[in-house]
Order: C-alpha cells, then structure tokens, then sequence
C-alpha cells in the first residue's frame, strides 16, 4: 500500500524572509508512516485549492500569533508577533479542506487557526485575559523545559475523537503557547481541557479526522505512546 502524501503547512522566519519548517513534524507524520511534503507560503487561492487537491491530509504546525483582526477584535500589547503570510494561506485553506473533507490535525497555534478559519476565536494573551474558573489550580502553559518534557496533565473527555485514539481521560503533555481557544467555531467541539479550564483539544464530528491539540506531539511520539497514537490515528484516515 502507498504512503499517503500529508501538506504540511509552512512555518516562516519573516526576518529572512525564509520559509522552514521543524523536522520533528516531519519525522513523527514519516514515522508514522506518512509521506509528508512542505506546502509552499507565496500561493494564490487556486494555487492553494490545487495543491489541496494532490495531497491526502494536511498538517498545521505551531508558530506564532494569528492577527487578532482575522477574529474581530483589537490587538492588545499582549499579543506577539503576527505572519499575514501564514494567515491568509491557512486559514483560506480551512474551507477546502472542509469542502473535500480532508484529514487534518492541528498542533499549538495550529488548533487556533483552525478554530478561527471556522469562525471561532481565541484568548490572544492567557496571563492577561482568561480568567480561572474560582477553585482551579495555576498551571503553566509556557514551560521553560526542553521540547520533550511533560509539565501538566490535560482531561480527555469520552466520547471524543481524542479519547478514541488514546483510550485515556488524564494524559501528560508538553506546553508551549500564551494563547487559547476562547469561543468555539460552530461545528467543533472541545475533546480536552488543562486543570485551570483552558481548551487544549478540539474536533469536528462531522468531518473524517479534523483534530487540533494545542500541545506538541511531535517531540514526545518516541517516549509517549499518547503522542504516538494521535500520528498514527491521523495518518492512519488518510489511507
């Protein structure tokens, strides 16, 4: 059986003016047995809806910060920096993706974009904006360990798409983002959430496999058989 091809979305350093990507997106989707390819940042709408059409899923990787003007809403001084390059190619893909019902999973910032390309939005600085639920614990959503270090446990809600792949309602995760989902996009529907409320997994039931998680999978798939499963869960609907 072939391998199927997975677009992944390109990560961009602006500064160089250089389109990269980590290679621990490209060695998990390989791993799990995925052939995946970088999807080009300088493409018009038909190129995009083209490129969409020769690929069998597509990956969204962590980055930084959506424009909040792509929800509605002010930038506060809170908010980081901002690619219009990386916005407008990924969230025009969103409804592409939807309309052929490709696989989709989408890490860190990846979840984001994909919760406002359906119309969602998202806190656009935690620390500054969300406020905890009274009789939650503090957690840390910006650790300071290396990639492949969990620091906090996330609640898996059953019935879910995400309890399906891990079989499991508490598992361990890395962190690295000062941003979350706020309001979830009509359609999509929360799979997890961190100990302090926090929404760190969506999905869309009536897509085939559109998944996002706001921690990185991709540098604990080696040690972490959770990580795993969601790669090869992912890979796995795109045969």
């Amino acid at each position: 059986m072939s391998r199927p091809v997975i677009g992944v979305m390109p990560q961009y350093d602006a500064a160089k003016d250089q389109v990269a990507i980590s290679a621990n997106y490209f060695r998990a989707l390989r791993d799990a047995g995925a052939l995946p390819v970088l999807l080009p940042l300088q493409s018009g709408t038909e190129d995009v809806k083209e490129l969409l059409e020769r690929v069998d899923g597509v990956l969204y990787p962590g980055g930084p910060d959506v424009s909040p003007l792509r929800f509605g809403e002010e930038t506060i001084p809170e908010c980081g920096i901002i690619l219009p390059e990386r916005d407008r190619v990924e969230l025009e893909a969103v409804r592409f993706l939807i309309e052929r019902d490709l696989p989709v999973l989408g890490i860190c910032r990846g979840i984001q974009s994909l919760n406002i390309g359906l119309g969602g939005d998202i806190y656009q600085d935690i620390p500054s904006q969300y406020i905890r639920p009274e009789g939650t614990p503090r957690v840390g959503h910006s650790q300071q360990s290396k990639g492949a270090v969990v620091t906090h446990t996330v609640y898996v809600e059953k019935g879910t798409l995400l309890y399906d792949i891990v079989g499991k309602d508490c598992i361990a995760v890395n962190s690295f983002h000062h941003q979350a989902v706020k309001n979830l996009a009509p359609g999509m529907v929360c799979a997890v959430t961190s100990a302090d409320g926090l929404t760190e997994a969506v999905y869309r039931p009536k897509s085939r496999f559109f998944l996002g998680v706001q921690w990185h999978p991709e540098y604990l798939y080696t040690e972490h058989e959770d990580a795993k499963k969601i790669f090869e869960a992912f890979v796995g609907a795109c045969l």
